[in-house]
């Protein structure tokens, strides 16, 4: 980003405070970055006002339409106009020369740091790389960004899979048992996900506005979706035949356990896929919340 005025609204705009934001690139999914990120990169030439970005709602539009980003959009994209106009051919040229010199550079540094420093930044996922649309190798990966709504579903009842609670352990050497899980009503079963998600009554009778927090939800499915990956693969051994997304939803307890889950590919409504994601959704954990259920979409991709 240039210094100056622009630098200076930049950190002056109060409205950039907080705030994630997914943005489209070169046909992949990018973020979340905030939005005081997602404005530096306009600046710094690396989106366009035409770039899509999304609040991570599905809605998608381009930053240069969103009121929070008109003003930063219109000023990077006249900064950026300057700067090719004053700089020339010339000074562009010195100025990749010398990001070759520093690439080299850095190349020099990471081989005389030891393999120890080069595996530890290989490791590191690149920065671009959004942890909802990961590629975990195998031909398994992401299809798309986990997408969290409110009664998105009415589920049929051909259709659902329920999530069972965790289930009281043996008794152990000393007599003592863990208390029995709750029922499926009270603590979030398949009849109670089936209720809220057509817009019901919570529990007391009364109808409560959603208020959970979809960052928060967006965060563990980063972070828990890979246990589901190896159901996935053993399907593919299963199933050599099959190539194709597999959409998921599921169903959260205001408990902040998994409660439903659907499979939106009739061959594995039943089966070993399944039973295998049920088993690794009933160890993802959220927060606890009152009000309306969320539900929660993403798609596997088998095979390219």
């Amino acid at each position: 980003m240039a210094p100056g005025t622009d630098e200076t609204l930049l950190l002056d705009d109060s409205r950039l405070e907080g705030g994630e934001w997914l943005f489209r690139k070169g046909g992949q999914v990018f973020g979340p970055v905030d939005s005081r990120g997602l404005a530096a990169m306009l600046y710094r030439g690396e989106l366009d006002p035409s770039t899509p970005v999304s609040p991570g709602d599905g809605s998608w539009r381009p930053v240069g339409d969103v009121p929070l980003f008109i003003l930063h959009a219109k000023r990077a994209a006249a900064a950026q106009r300057v700067e090719r106009e004053v700089t020339g051919a010339r000074q562009l040229a010195a100025r990749r020369g010398r990001r070759r010199a520093l690439g080299w550079a850095v190349a020099i540094a990471l081989l005389v740091g030891g393999a120890a420093v080069v595996g530890f930044l290989l490791a590191r996922r690149p920065p671009e790389t959004s942890a909802l649309l990961e590629d975990f190798g195998a031909g398994i990966s992401i299809a798309s960004a986990a997408r969290v709504g409110v009664g998105h579903r009415a589920p049929e009842a051909e259709e659902m899979v329920e999530v069972p609670m965790d289930a009281p352990p043996a008794a152990s050497g000393t007599g003592r048992a863990r208390p029995p899980a709750p029922s499926p009503e009270k603590g979030g079963g398949l009849a109670a996900a089936s209720r809220r998600a057509s817009g019901g009554a919570v529990d007391g009778g009364e109808l409560v506005a959603a208020q959970f927090d979809e960052r928060k939800i967006q965060t563990v499915v980063s972070r828990e979706q890979r246990t589901l990956v190896p159901c996935f693969r053993d399907e593919a051994t299963r199933s050599p035949d099959f190539h194709g997304d597999v959409p998921i939803e599921f169903a959260i307890g205001n408990d902040g356990r998994v409660a439903a889950l659907w499979i939106d590919e009739p061959r594995f409504r039943a089966g070993a896929l399944k039973d295998c994601l049920v088993k690794a959704l009933g160890g993802w954990r959220f927060e606890t919340f009152p009000g309306q259920r969320p539900t929660v979409s993403l798609a596997f991709r088998i095979g390219r």
